[in-house]
């Protein structure tokens, strides 16, 4: 069984997710493929780290989904890149991505009181 919102797995007996109080499936839905419309931007590890560059990604008006995250829902690990998962923006908007990721990761971007750039 397993959670359609965050992906954990559950053993048998169990109905609810006890994170995202939803029904538990059979089977989790496949993950949506975005190629040829969305196009990854950088490679991920953790749920802290996808959380956080979606917020940021999103809050600069791009979009993004994530490829790969059910393997680390399921069996809940990442090791050397295994079970790693890809943020993916639209195509027309990877450049821009691109660059913000590159900005706020050398600190150059600089946040005002009120949160914007």
């Amino acid at each position: 069984m397993f959670c359609p919102q965050c992906g954990s797995g559950y053993r048998e007996g169990f109905t609810r997710c006890s994170e995202c109080d939803v029904d538990l499936v059979a089977t989790l839905p496949p993950e949506p493929d975005h190629s040829g419309e969305y196009v990854p931007v950088t490679t991920v590890q953790g749920q802290l780290e996808i959380s956080q560059i979606r917020s940021f990604l999103e809050s600069n008006g791009i979009p993004s989904e994530v490829q790969g995250e059910s393997m680390r829902n399921v069996y809940g690990f990442t090791v050397d890149g295994l079970a790693a998962a890809q943020v993916l923006v639209p195509k027309e908007q990877a450049a821009a991505a691109i660059d913000l990721l590159r900005e706020a990761d050398h600190g150059d971007l600089v946040i005002d009181a009120e949160g914007s750039e």
